[in-house]
């Protein structure tokens, strides 16, 4: 017998609309804590990925080590990506609208359930591993964030990523499409490359009620080494920051997600005082 149900829903956020589609993935024994609140970790996709991409269902399941309190977990797409609407509006550097917008609306429509939920965490990989530290920044109003393999300096990634070809296009038209196999086309402008490159993740320095974990594998061939380390001087001001590297952890930590999984349980079973 499971310990969980996973029960689908959709939040509308309230500036563009969008449809993000998520998954509440609810513990039959939950913690309740002396207010009578059920805790809830939200677990954040990368970079044109989805809710259901590589560890992150799995992290669902293993959140909570099952002598521990048991918390709840919600997944869900970013607009553009997995199920959710918004494609056309889907921007490469558009990392502060995931965060102040998709993000930000997902809180807000649990803390306002009849229930009483509390967001216990906030969990990102890859490119959300950076949107979950910006969203920290804005607002400060979560306990513990969980950064795996973010990329710091966003000016990087940029020309490694894309081909001559790509962006040849994007000198003559000003954007380029990229095609996936299974999750359809996503457009890349100039504008977006620009705002990405633009963007100064110095300000995450202004975190100071979080409890902060920076997870990087060594065998990671998309985000520089280097970049944990920035962010780990950036958060000294937090309550909490520590700084993990796997080894022998590729960037979606393929046959590690074990060992990943018990690096992040004691992290989010830990005092929130």
């Amino acid at each position: 017998m499971t310990n969980f149900v996973e029960e689908p829903f959709t939040v509308i956020s309230p500036h563009h609309q969008y449809k993000l589609s998520c998954i509440f993935h609810r513990k039959t024994s939950p913690y309740i804590d002396d207010q009578n609140r059920e805790h809830v970790v939200i677990i954040c996709h990368g970079y044109m990925a989805n809710k259901n991409s590589v560890f992150l269902p799995q992290l669902s399941r293993e959140i909570s080590d099952p002598t521990a309190h048991q918390f709840h977990s919600v997944r869900f797409d970013f607009h553009g990506c997995g199920e959710s609407t918004g494609r056309d509006k889907w921007d490469f550097g558009g990392y502060e609208d995931e965060a102040k917008d998709d993000l930000r609306c997902v809180v807000e429509y649990l803390r306002s359930r009849n229930e009483k939920y509390f967001i216990r965490a906030l969990i990102g990989h890859s490119r959300a591993g950076t949107t979950v530290l910006l969203y920290a920044s804005y607002y400060d109003d979560i306990p513990i964030v969980v950064n795996i393999a973010g990329r710091y300096r966003l000016e990087r990634g940029i020309n490694e990523r894309f081909s001559k070809k790509q962006f040849d296009e994007l000198d003559k038209n000003g954007s380029f499409l990229i095609r996936t196999l299974n999750d359809g086309d996503f457009r890349v402008t100039k504008q977006a490359i620009e705002r990405r490159k633009n963007l100064d993740l110095s300000q995450i320095d202004k975190i100071r009620q979080a409890k902060v974990l920076n997870i990087w594998g060594d065998d990671d061939d998309v985000i520089p080494g280097d970049d944990i380390y920035l962010f780990d001087e950036q958060l000294k001001n937090t309550k909490k920051t520590e700084m993990i590297i796997v080894s022998d952890a590729d960037h979606c930590f393929i046959n590690k997600e074990k060992e990943l999984i018990n690096i992040i349980q004691p992290w989010i079973q830990q005092s929130i005082d």
